[in-house]
């Protein structure tokens, strides 16, 4: 058999062609097992005074040989179609990122007695009645939204039965069923949206989209970009692995802080001023530390998220910076990469513990 190679052949070619071939495979083709039983059926039933020549009995052999690598070069062939059949990997997430999905979504959490998550769209108007279920699938809330026009809308839950009880923690499927005129009709459950993130979730990755986690093999519909063009990154394989940066940023949402902790290290105590940037690059807050709350290697300081005249400062994001008499000092944020998220065009990474966010080009090590 001869293989001729060519320079604009393709994978999906090769696949096409192996997946074509394996399908009009016979039925009644021979394999590695009865070939053995045929080769032993034979020893046994030789001629002992005229036994098979030692020529035959190798070339026998050389033939099951060669079966073998052609079982085994199948088998890379099934590997190498299935992987690149596959559209769900981590790395072509990165690409995920800022694009218009859709996604079929039937489960809510509910974290600390905080519910979350939960969107649902209709075609058409109607009454509107949502049924939350435990893991037995039976229902322990009901909600009545209410009259809602075509579009798409939050499940506002408070994480309560229907006796007023709070549910314990875990996930519920919801359903959504309405009534446009001719009685309840349940709905498919999906989110529509922007892809704002990318979560790291007990070693799987999913899309955030509109505050909801979306497994990527549940799109049902995948649009373009919105305001920009982003191309597949390479920063997806950072995911779940511990890194080292230089830059620590800090995000506030709805007045809260996240990445509210600087965290630099000293060769020695002394003075020093923690300074907060908005993204325009203006110090919207200055901190100052005295020597004798410092000490010579790591070091912290908390930011409540005020600026200097003491208001919340605007949602956004922020970057730390720490200076002294002897000249700026290196912050440094590290930890397990738990997310990406996508703020303003650009793309950083979240870690696991502090919430702080870095950008890819401050990595300084990754294990």
């Amino acid at each position: 058999m001869t293989i001729q190679a060519s320079g604009n052949s393709s994978l999906e070619a090769l696949s096409s062609s192996y997946q074509a071939r394996k399908t009009e495979e016979k039925e009644d083709t021979l394999g590695r097992q009865d070939f053995l039983t045929m080769l032993v059926t034979q020893l046994e039933h030789q001629d002992p005074l005229n036994p098979m020549e030692g020529s035959d009995f190798s070339a026998q052999l050389a033939q099951f040989s060669s079966l073998e690598q052609l079982m085994n070069l199948n088998k890379t062939m099934e590997t190498m179609a299935s992987a690149f059949q596959s559209g769900s990997s981590e790395s072509d997430l990165g690409s995920m990122i800022g694009r218009e999905v859709t996604g079929e979504v039937d489960a809510v959490e509910v974290a600390d007695g905080e519910f979350f998550g939960g969107d649902y769209t209709i075609s058409e108007p109607g009454d509107v009645m949502v049924q939350i279920s435990d893991a037995s699938g039976n229902v322990i809330r009901s909600l009545f939204p209410g009259q809602k026009s075509a579009g798409s809308y939050n499940i506002n839950w408070d994480g309560t039965d229907n006796n007023g009880n709070t549910v314990a923690d875990g996930s519920y499927k919801y359903s959504i069923l309405v009534n446009s005129g001719y009685g309840y009709t349940e709905m498919p459950t999906t989110v529509i949206g922007k892809v704002d993130s990318i979560v790291y979730n007990e070693g799987k990755a999913y899309l955030q989209v509109n505050g909801t986690l979306v497994d990527p093999d549940s799109l049902v519909q995948v649009g373009g970009y919105g305001e920009t063009e982003e191309k597949a990154s390479s920063i997806t394989d950072y995911l779940g692995k511990n890194i080292t940066s230089t830059q620590s940023i800090a995000g506030i949402k709805g007045g809260v802080v996240s990445g509210d902790t600087c965290t630099f290290e000293l060769e020695a105590s002394e003075d020093i001023i923690l300074s907060v940037f908005n993204q325009a690059g203006e110090e919207i807050r200055s901190i100052p530390v005295l020597a004798d709350e410092t000490s010579q290697g790591s070091n912290s300081v908390k930011w409540d998220g005020t600026d200097n005249s003491g208001n919340i400062a605007e949602d956004g994001l922020y970057l730390y910076s720490v200076s002294s008499a002897s000249g700026n000092i290196e912050t440094l944020a590290s930890g397990e990469v738990s997310g990406i998220e996508y703020v303003n065009g650009e793309k950083y990474l979240v870690l696991k513990e502090s919430n702080l966010l870095t950008g890819l080009s401050s990595v300084t090590s990754v294990n």
